[in-house]
């Protein structure tokens, strides 16, 4: 399934560095974002990957992924094509960040976005993500115009 997400044309468009030439280069990625989660095993010293499935049947619809951004935790996401329109790349994201703000004391995570990418960009809004600015950067390999968000964990979300 990773290869199909790797094939989809949005996929070689917005996130070009998650485009692997062969199964053999994808294989290696996995093992190597796995080996991530106990060494260093936190997403502010290296990435931590998490799938993002379909609870009935277990099919892969994409990934949230998590890693450091200077001092800062960024999140990065993809959902199939197939499997866009419905919700799922919004509630994986409220997930996601609510866990790793559990998990890992995180309180705020940053997500950065190709400007043109309005689809992405209304995901991360409806995930809680607030414009924070516009920019020109280095992105995906190349010089781009990137609109950045970030998103706050609640404050004493345990209720204690």
């Amino acid at each position: 399934m990773i290869m199909a997400l790797n094939a989809e044309p949005s996929t070689r468009r917005w996130l070009p560095s998650h485009v692997y030439a062969t199964a053999d280069d994808a294989f290696s990625r996995l093992e190597f974002l796995i080996s991530c989660y106990s060494a260093p095993g936190h997403p502010q010293l290296g990435p931590y990957v998490l799938a993002i499935e379909h609870g009935a049947g277990g099919r892969l619809l994409g990934h949230v992924g998590f890693s450091p951004l200077g001092s800062e935790v960024e999140v990065s996401y993809a959902i199939a094509e197939s499997a866009r329109g419905r919700g799922y790349g919004v509630e994986s994201l409220v997930h996601a960040c609510h866990w790793i703000a559990d998990a890992f004391a995180v309180a705020r995570v940053l997500a950065v976005t190709a400007s043109a990418n309005v689809a992405s960009r209304r995901t991360l809004e409806r995930a809680s993500f607030v414009h924070v600015q516009d920019e020109d950067m280095l992105f995906q390999g190349a010089k781009e115009a990137v609109s950045r968000y970030c998103w706050h964990a609640p404050i004493n979300r345990s209720g204690a």
